[in-house]
């Protein structure tokens, strides 16, 4: 009974644990592309700004590819669900680029 109950637990862990993946790079990309909704735009800034430096302090910390949290993935058109790893350098890269096109459609400085 105490080995099941620790199963049970474990399983539930690296169910909870699994769960929070980002979208594939295929969708990452093409969703790239997609116009930017200028109505929108300070506070996708605000994000992707966050998810960079959330990035950067993962990389302080020793890691050597980044998940990108939901928010951010949702914005490139995925889902939480879905599961792949971008490597931080790339990862920041797009993210940079994002910031740029954002800035540039909606003419923010």
């Amino acid at each position: 009974m105490k080995q099941l109950t620790l199963s049970l637990i474990t399983i539930a862990l690296l169910a909870g644990c699994s769960s929070q993946a980002p979208a594939p790079e295929k969708q990452v990309q093409a969703n790239l592309a997609k116009p930017v909704d200028c109505s929108n735009a300070q506070t996708d800034i605000n994000t992707l700004n966050s998810e960079k430096a959330r990035t950067s302090q993962e990389v302080e910390d020793g890691a050597s590819s980044i998940i990108p949290i939901g928010a951010v993935a949702h914005m490139f058109g995925g889902s939480e669900s879905e599961s792949f790893e971008i490597g931080t350098g790339e990862y920041n890269k797009k993210l940079d680029a994002k910031i740029a096109d954002i800035k540039k459609q909606c003419n923010i400085q």
